[in-house]
């Protein structure tokens, strides 16, 4: 039983969250602050400025509260109150159905295959091509792990 209503509650969190994640992105696109953060590369840029950790820690708070939300919505749908790794495995799963969604529809289709003109996007190997992106998928899994951990500690205190 617990585990339908866990499967359901990344399926709903986890689209409502790739359609916030969506809006957040474009307003990092949109308000400069995504280019103050990547080079033409796709690197982040090693020399900090201000927007640019503004954006890191915008992006951080963005992610870490999806998650909580989703842990404190699956929460108070069960009975009793979630073990952490219950509360784990939903915060996990909302990330990693954002994060595929991130990697399938905004990388690859948009970015990549569709490649509008609006978008301004340079014509370089991280922007035409695939398997960067596909890099950083890998490389984010570990951030979604920590953070999933941080929203499920949060998630404890608050259920």
């Amino acid at each position: 039983m617990y585990s339908v209503i866990l499967i359901y509650n990344i399926l709903k969190i986890g689209g409502l969250g790739c359609v916030a994640f969506t809006g957040f992105v474009a307003f990092m696109a949109y308000s400069g602050i995504a280019s103050t953060m990547r080079d033409s590369e796709g690197q982040f840029r090693r020399k900090k400025s201000f927007k640019s950790i503004l954006g890191g820690i915008l992006f951080l708070s963005f992610l870490l509260g999806l998650l909580f939300a989703a842990n404190l919505f699956y929460g108070h749908s069960l009975i009793a109150k979630p073990s952490f790794l219950n509360l784990w495995l939903n915060s996990f799963g909302v990330f990693f159905v954002i994060h595929l969604y991130d990697l399938i529809v905004l990388d690859y289709l948009v970015v990549v295959k569709w490649h509008p003109k609006f978008l301004r996007l340079p014509n370089t190997a991280y922007y035409t091509t695939f398997k960067p992106h596909l890099s950083g998928f890998f490389k984010g899994i570990p951030f979604g792990i920590v953070t999933s951990i941080l929203a499920s500690l949060l998630a404890l205190w608050f259920i």
